[in-house]
Order: C-alpha cells, then structure tokens, then sequence
C-alpha cells in the first residue's frame, strides 16, 4: 500500500510506502492529510489511522521534480504498447529518429515499439518506413506518473489534478 506525500503547500513531490508515510507522521514530520476510513494500524502502542495522503510539517525545496528517463518508463508513459501497431508482447524502445542520423536518447525521441515494428522500420524514421506513430512522445511530469500508478487511490486524485490547484 502507498503514500502520496505532499509538500507543506499541498503540491504532490512524492510516492511512498505506508512505513515510511506513517513514520514521517509518527515523528511528527508530517501530517495525514486523508486516510483508510475502516482501516487503522494496530500496534502494541495504540491505535493509527493509515494514512492515504500525508503533507510535510516543512516545506522542501524541489528545483524541478523530474521522472527518471529509462526504459521502465517509457513503457509507462507508453501504456505498454506499441507506439506504432498497438501490440503488447515483444516490447522494446525505438529511436524515432534514428541515432545513425543524429537523433538523440531523448523522452521525445523514444517510443515503446514491439520487435516486428522495430525491425520493420530498421534504420529509417518512421514515414520512411512507412509507419505511423500511434502516440506522441513527450516528457511526463511528476503528476502524470502518480495517476499512472496502478497503486493509486481515489484520495489522491484531487492532489495530482490541475481541478484543485
């Protein structure tokens, strides 16, 4: 079960484990902002609520919150399929504009692409191939991702939203 942790001024900078949200609570860090209604933490101690969305006590200053480019990711970002056929087996990333012709190990030059895709379009962009790019890529934000999560709870959503911001 996660966490969704914001900052002291409500803005989501992270997604963490239940020990770790209700340890920063515990130690007085942060706060419960939402938690599970007809679920609480027994301990020999007492009683917790299971905290959902936790906020920093502090605020924490993020320069700029990036998702890391990897292959995990761009899968991700992609919906598992292929960002030409749609197909869900065989995955791997494509450079859109090849690196032989100077593109570039960019988020938006990488695509999730299947095998058969992949070597259709070998060393060539795609309309030389004669493919057509199902999905743009781009760079995802911090927010985007956490709606992404599989593991993402309805309390979340007003947070990673632009609606309550």
């Amino acid at each position: 079960m996660n966490v969704l942790v914001l900052n002291s001024d409500f803005k989501p900078i992270n997604i963490t484990t239940l020990r770790r949200g209700f340890n920063l609570v515990y130690k007085g860090r942060a706060e419960i902002v939402d938690h599970h209604k007809n679920n609480s933490i027994e301990s020999s101690v007492g009683h917790f609520k299971r905290p959902s969305v936790i906020r920093l006590i502090n605020y924490v200053y993020l320069p700029f919150k990036k998702v890391p480019m990897n292959k995990k990711n761009i899968f991700k970002r992609d919906g598992n399929e292929c960002g030409y056929c749609g197909s869900k087996t065989n995955l791997t990333l494509d450079h859109i504009k090849p690196k032989s012709k100077g593109g570039e190990h960019t988020w938006d030059n990488l695509i999730t692409c299947c095998k058969k895709c992949n070597e259709k379009k070998d060393d060539l962009t795609p309309s030389q191939a004669g493919l057509t790019m199902r999905i743009k890529p781009y760079r995802p934000t911090f927010n985007e991702f956490a709606l992404l999560n599989k593991n993402k709870l309805d309390s979340w959503l007003k947070f990673l939203t632009d609606d309550y911001r």
